[in-house]
């Protein structure tokens, strides 16, 4: 992990419920189809759902004599650790129903998405409804969470995919005053920003999605995310760009459009910008790329 490198933790239930509880802020308890979003990857506790009778440990959560210790799980490795397996499974007994749950932790570009994650609570839920909602989030995990499933290569990357659908999905959330948001049409622009960069965007039509005047939504964007809209979508496209040429066989010359630019001469401009070097040598300098040709989920 680099200097700009941050870490998000999520955790999907596949069976039963669990209680989620992070550092400094109130516990989730979230039943099956259920995401819990770390997105700063906080030090958290995973526990069995409390039950009539049991007496709160000092720490809050219930751990009467028998019942199986809580899962402690640091949501930031030290410096020299391995960030760990970018999927797994957690299995969870207790004295009702087991709980399963699929664990995924990714690494991230803390420069693109830090207005994003430091306006989110240290943990999010989205519930069973939002998760099915959204096709990206829903069947990709789905295809980690599938019987017999190895772990591959791909790994890191579909867990990425999660986290930024995630992400998009808790920006969206209609509860402004949670998220930090001054309206909640900049959740819509967010969101649309964040899973939908490809379409040709303005600043006009941004603002229509947001059900805001041009110069409202300016305002309020800017004091939301710290950016302007057109800025903010320079960004989520060049991040997008960077790890296709990174990650993925994807030719070169597809790469402009895939994100959502029509000119090739600006996209070259606006990736040089942001990282320093050409979209062909910052392949070239890729130290993970996979030559396979990119399959859409």
């Amino acid at each position: 992990m680099d200097a700009v490198t941050a870490r998000a933790v999520l955790h999907y239930v596949l069976d039963g419920g669990c209680r989620i509880a992070a550092a400094g802020t109130a516990p989730l308890d979230p039943a099956g189809g259920e995401l819990v979003l770390l997105p700063a990857a906080t030090r958290h506790r995973i526990s069995p759902l409390p039950v009539a009778g049991d007496a709160p440990a000092p720490d809050g959560h219930p751990a009467p004599p028998g019942r199986p210790a809580p899962t402690d799980l640091p949501g930031m490795p030290g410096p020299t650790s391995p960030l760990g397996p970018a999927v797994r499974i957690l299995a969870l007994d207790g004295p009702g129903p087991p709980a399963r749950l699929l664990s995924l932790r990714t690494g991230y570009d803390r420069r693109t998405v830090r207005p994003l994650v430091s306006a989110l609570p240290r943990a999010v839920l989205l519930d069973r409804r939002r998760v099915e909602g959204a096709p990206l989030l829903r069947d990709t995990l789905r295809l980690l969470a599938a019987p017999g499933r190895r772990a591959g290569p791909g790994d890191r990357l579909l867990a990425l995919r999660v986290f930024e659908a995630a992400l998009a999905l808790a920006a969206a959330a209609p509860r402004p005053s949670e998220a930090g948001y001054p309206h909640p049409g900049i959740g819509r622009s967010v969101a649309a920003i964040e899973t939908r960069y490809a379409e040709p965007w303005t600043v006009d039509t941004l603002a229509r999605e947001a059900g805001m005047s041009r110069s409202s939504f300016t305002a309020a964007f800017r004091e939301a995310v710290g950016t302007s809209p057109a800025r903010h979508l320079t960004a989520r496209r060049i991040r997008e760009a960077a790890r296709l040429l990174a990650e993925t066989g994807l030719p070169q010359s597809a790469v402009p459009a895939r994100v959502g630019y029509r000119s090739r001469v600006g996209f070259h401009l606006a990736f040089r910008t942001a990282y320093g070097t050409t979209p062909g040598e910052y392949r070239a300098a890729s130290p993970r790329r996979d030559r396979r040709p990119l399959r859409r989920l």
